[in-house]
């Protein structure tokens, strides 16, 4: 989980054409989302995928494992979906919301599901003021509701992130806490693909350390990475870059 920032005045622009207001005029005014194809097809626009994708370098938002578009009728775990942070079934008006819309896999987002719990005892409701912050209104939510689950478009939890040199993910703060274990980020594949990673970087360490080499080049690459966003589990990186000097005294 990494902040990515999104200019939510730069949006898709079938999420403003007529036929996506008319389903979400249809939602507000029947109380409910309407679990259809029709209704479906409206949040998964080719433009709102690619933006995506953009925004969040083709990655998964809360697991960081690199998502692709499914080619057939079989979704894989790593299979591109639309993540609504709040679920559409619950606040069905903001099934077509910008600023409610996250790239996601396919597992993380079957494990998220609808669970949204929240801190504060009463949920948000839809009002009127709604057409006046039909893409804008997450911040505003997230102060009367206070959700347990993070939304990485306006957090930076990548510090409260630990790992493990078997690539285990954990945290001590509650909320981040919460994310990890509802999408199931510690899920064993995931451990395995972030070893290879932690492996990767110790190797490296251990080729410069037998020639009697610096490892600032390692180290700049692994910044390098960092800031580019381009490869998977970036948050891992950082934590690798910030503890990198415990990983060294392991391969002495």
């Amino acid at each position: 989980m990494i902040k990515i920032n999104k200019d939510l005045e730069d949006m898709p622009p079938s999420l403003l054409d007529r036929k996506t207001t008319t389903r979400r005029d249809t939602c507000i005014r029947d109380g409910k989302y309407h679990q259809d194809k029709k209704f479906d097809q409206r949040y998964k626009q080719i433009d709102i995928k690619e933006k995506l994708e953009q925004l969040y370098h083709n990655k998964c938002t809360y697991c960081e494992q690199e998502v692709m578009r499914c080619t057939d009728n079989n979704l894989h775990d790593f299979s591109t979906t639309i993540e609504h942070y709040r679920p559409k079934s619950i606040y069905y008006w903001l099934a077509f919301s910008w600023d409610n819309l996250l790239l996601c896999c396919h597992r993380c987002n079957q494990n998220k599901d609808i669970n949204f719990e929240i801190i504060k005892d009463t949920r948000v409701a839809h009002n009127n003021t709604f057409a006046n912050n039909t893409h804008t209104s997450t911040q505003n939510y997230n102060t009367f509701e206070e959700p347990k689950m993070v939304h990485p478009e306006l957090e930076n939890v990548v510090s409260d992130l630990k790992f493990t040199k078997y690539g285990e993910i954990s945290s001590r703060d509650n909320r981040v806490k919460y994310t990890i274990d509802t999408c199931k980020i510690d899920r064993d594949d995931l451990n395995e693909k972030r070893k290879r990673v932690i492996d990767q970087f110790i190797k490296k360490v251990e080729s410069y350390t037998i020639n009697n080499q610096p490892i600032d080049n390692i180290l700049k690459e692994l910044l390098a990475d960092i800031k580019s966003k381009d490869k998977n589990f970036i948050a891992l990186r950082y934590w690798i870059l910030r503890n990198y000097k415990s990983l060294v005294n392991m391969t002495i």
